[in-house]
């Protein structure tokens, strides 16, 4: 009996398993392959290897492939070491290089996670066109550890013959730039890569496991790193200036809370090499699916060409759709469409992800204005902006993912039928809910500027009473939004395109977090910091009113939107 494996990306976060496509076992004609003699030896290399990784899983196939325990412990790594950056960046922007505005830190904070999204395309076309899946991870993450090495000695005041907080910006920038790139590369790839260890249909459960692991590996590492980079932050290694102090006070800003950034950016790059290694050392067991020889982002826009002049001259989609298919190959044609149908199903989502990245930066603001609980200060309690912020949301990640996919979604699915409570509708339900998240945190942030409790009284900076245990409920809403729209839109990118352009797919997901990124950027600059008008309580009206107008327009795509295993045809779907 023979089986056929994985050949696709699998959604990185996802805990409600896909139905799972299968690879063909041999080149698609439509997809011309490499003619270069050393590419088919190597090709070849491959497959003698899969051959007998294939031999060994098939007798023991009730047991997980030795790769997925060298997988799981790289990803924990790394999400360790990104989700250690995230929560201290903002900070290290305003104390450390000299960016004292909280807009202006905002604003960094935004662009580096948009950038860090944008670049899994540069992945994925990488990998798909020329690398395979394990050299690309390999690549990627040594460009990821070398940029934390910069950013690590560039922000090291004695490295750099400085005092602290006088640090020169440009070595930090290029490695956080660098750990953007490197990031990017990776994050289409990983997950792929662990669905290509399992022989189909043979061990279906087993994969479905495996990504049950692989995401609570994602949300372990992000845990770990929430409360282990802040509190090295926290820490003062180097005596800061008076003059920097007089700065802080003149900007309205709180005094020093630590400098301890680089043994931080210290303790991220150990991570992210210990991540490597440990990725590395499981070579011999992974197979390697070999790319495929043809830099496919130039062959999709030449089909996307083809196609918009072909209706033009023929004035008829069908004859356009023919001729497009008679001269790249139907498969191809069929999986490009099926890609832009999706791309417009879910252009509402760089909204949902600008509401979304606040929480690393708006919402920070507010909490460093709300009061410590059990009369901590902000050096020592673990209820301080940035470990809130990072810790509360992975945690109610990891409670509400399980118990939405393993009993609300199948319970409606029993007594409602599979398609009353879609991915589609999941997305929706997620966006009005980010919109009633942020109605609550303009509500809250009400509430802090009228119980101020220090003489300055200053409108969004000044210190009040109100607790920041109250933000724990505003992340529980969030991130209920988060799953329901995240999740299924992910699971959605995957399971409505075609075999070869799932990678491809994936990074367009990711890109749509990047474009919100820029969004709340983009935002921040044009209300807070342009007019005075614009208090933080009106800029979280504003979203939330975003994220209403995003979840309508995405219900009107719901209504047209045809799903592809509900399609009559080909024909059919031409004409409409």
């Amino acid at each position: 009996m023979s089986y056929r494996r994985l050949d696709a990306t699998a959604p990185e976060d996802s805990v409600e398993m896909l139905p799972i496509p299968v690879m063909r076992t041999a080149p698609s004609a439509d997809v011309p392959r490499q003619s270069s003699h050393d590419h088919d030896r190597s090709n070849q290399g491959r497959e003698n290897r899969n051959k007998r990784l294939d031999a060994a899983i098939l007798e023991n196939p009730d047991c997980l492939p030795k790769a997925v325990w060298f997988i799981l412990p790289s990803e924990l790594g790394e999400r360790f070491t990104f989700y250690g950056i995230t929560p201290i960046l903002k900070n290290f922007f305003k104390y450390q290089l000299g960016f004292t505005s909280h807009v202006d830190a905002d604003m960094l904070y935004h662009v580096f996670t948009g950038f860090a999204y944008f670049t899994p395309v540069l992945g994925a076309i990488i990998s798909d066109s020329y690398l395979d899946k394990y050299h690309t991870i390999v690549y990627f993450s040594f460009l990821y550890f070398f940029g934390l090495v910069v950013l690590t000695f560039t922000s090291w005041p004695t490295f750099m013959s400085v005092a602290t907080t006088r640090l020169p910006r440009f070595g930090p920038l290029v490695g956080l730039l660098l750990i953007c790139v490197g990031t990017g590369g990776i994050k289409p790839c990983v997950s792929a890569h662990g669905g290509d260890q399992f022989i189909l249909p043979l061990q279906s459960l087993l994969i479905q496991k495996f990504y049950n692991f692989f995401y609570m590996a994602i949300n372990t590492g992000a845990l770990a790193s929430s409360y282990a980079s802040p509190a090295i932050a926290k820490m003062s290694l180097f005596p800061v200036p008076q003059s920097t102090l007089d700065e802080w006070v003149a900007a309205g800003i709180k005094p020093d809370i630590g400098n301890g950034y680089p043994a931080a950016w210290a303790l991220l790059a150990t991570a992210m090499l210990v991540a490597v290694v440990v990725f590395m050392a499981g070579k011999k067991f992974y197979r390697v699916v070999p790319p495929a020889g043809d830099f496919l982002l130039f062959r999709h826009a030449s089909i996307a060409t083809s196609y918009a002049w072909n209706s033009v001259k023929f004035r008829n989609l069908r004859a356009a759709h023919n001729y497009v298919c008679e001269a790249y190959g139907e498969t191809i044609v069929e999986e490009m469409v099926d890609l832009v149908k999706v791309m417009f199903a879910v252009s509402p989502a760089p909204i949902f992800w600008m509401a979304f990245g606040q929480n690393g930066s708006t919402w920070q603001d507010m909490g460093d204005q709300m009061a410590l609980p059990f009369d901590g200060d902000a050096k020592t309690s673990i209820f301080d902006s940035e470990t809130t912020n990072n810790i509360w949301n992975p945690f109610w990640i990891i409670v509400l993912s399980p118990l939405l996919a393993n009993y609300l979604y199948p319970w409606i699915e029993k007594h409602y039928g599979p398609d009353a409570f879609g991915l589609m509708t999941r997305m929706i339900v997620g966006q009005f809910l980010a919109g009633c998240a942020y109605v609550l945190a303009a509500i809250t942030q009400r509430l802090v500027n009228a119980n101020c409790i220090d003489s300055d009284h200053r409108t969004d900076t000044c210190q009040s009473s109100v607790p920041i245990t109250i933000l724990i409920a505003l992340y529980f809403v969030l991130t209920l939004a988060e799953c329901l729209f995240s999740i299924s839109g992910l699971n959605f990118t995957y399971v409505e395109v075609g075999e070869r352009t799932k990678s491809s797919c994936a990074a367009v997901w990711l890109v749509m977090s990047g474009l919100g990124s820029f969004l709340a950027a983009f935002l921040l600059r044009s209300t807070i910091t342009a007019d005075p008008w614009w208090t933080r309580e009106r800029f979280f009206w504003l979203v939330a009113g975003l994220c209403f107008i995003s979840g309508v327009v995405q219900t009107a795509i719901g209504w047209s939107y045809v799903p592809k295993k509900d399609r009559v045809g080909d024909d059919a779907e031409i004409t409409k």
